[in-house]
């Protein structure tokens, strides 16, 4: 006849054999890895669209790269395009309100599934997925989107002030044929010189206005100006998942925003 005390044993060597066996189990088929990223934390240049010093239209900022996990494979530069600043200003605060550790990728999801945020081109293609590759050592990043009209042929060592270009650890990148690369919408085929105010449209499509309907673009039938778009930018540290074969995001860095505008 069982007691109760060896009723009570055995149930303990039950448990210590379900403990044994789950621990067996677990670290047979593993247990997914967390992968956390260290996001992009220093901007040298952060715009604002109401800005009116076209000067300081452009944007820097340096990626963080060193104690990275293996996983980490670079930063990547997401932008938006409006026409009404209101709504910028609601959906930046949006995504920068839940941009908190705790969140994880709370606000690259808002940011990419939310708000449909795209990952920036550049013309020429530079083919980089994410746009600044890692290379294990922390890179200064100057971007801009637009040439101020008259100012095409600057060349010199401040030409993010005047001219779109993109700049990587000091060096303006240019092509193998020697041709400036510079930003360019998603797909790498249309530019932010939505007015072709440098007149290098020959084609007709390069330099177009957003349209109602474009991915990167947030309409609103009442714009906040005549003429004026408004470009909002993010930087984010992308890691790539193994194990779910997908992208996992860092925290992101707010770039700024600029103004658009015709005849600028």
């Amino acid at each position: 006849m069982l007691t109760e005390s060896s009723i009570t044993k055995q149930n303990k060597r039950l448990l210590s054999c379900f403990f044994l066996w789950w621990t067996f189990f677990l670290s047979s088929c593993g247990l997914d890895t967390v992968i956390s990223i260290n996001e992009p934390t220093i901007t040298k240049n952060d715009p604002l669209y109401s800005s009116d010093d076209y000067l300081t239209w452009y944007f820097s900022f340096t990626t963080n790269e060193r104690n990275q996990q293996d996983s980490f494979v670079g930063t990547e530069i997401y932008y938006k395009i409006y026409n009404n600043y209101s709504n910028l200003v609601s959906q930046r605060n949006a995504i920068t309100s839940v941009n908190y550790t705790s969140n994880g990728t709370a606000a690259a999801t808002k940011m990419i599934d939310t708000y449909t945020y795209q990952p920036l081109g550049t013309n020429p293609v530079i083919g980089n997925s994410p746009f600044i590759e890692s290379t294990g050592t922390n890179t200064d990043v100057v971007l801009r989107l637009k040439t101020y009209t008259g100012n095409e042929s600057y060349i010199g060592e401040d030409i993010e002030s005047f001219r779109a270009c993109l700049k990587i650890a000091g060096e303006l990148q240019t092509s193998t044929g020697g041709e400036y690369i510079v930003p360019f919408r998603i797909g790498n085929t249309k530019s932010f010189d939505f007015f072709d105010d440098d007149n290098d449209d020959l084609s007709g499509t390069r330099d177009v206005e957003p349209e109602n309907g474009d991915s990167d673009f947030y309409y609103n039938s009442s714009p906040s100006s005549t003429d004026t778009y408004y470009v909002q930018l993010f930087a984010v540290g992308v890691a790539f998942d193994s194990d779910n074969l997908s992208n996992t995001y860092s925290l992101v860095l707010d770039l700024g925003s600029v103004p658009i505008k015709k005849g600028s």
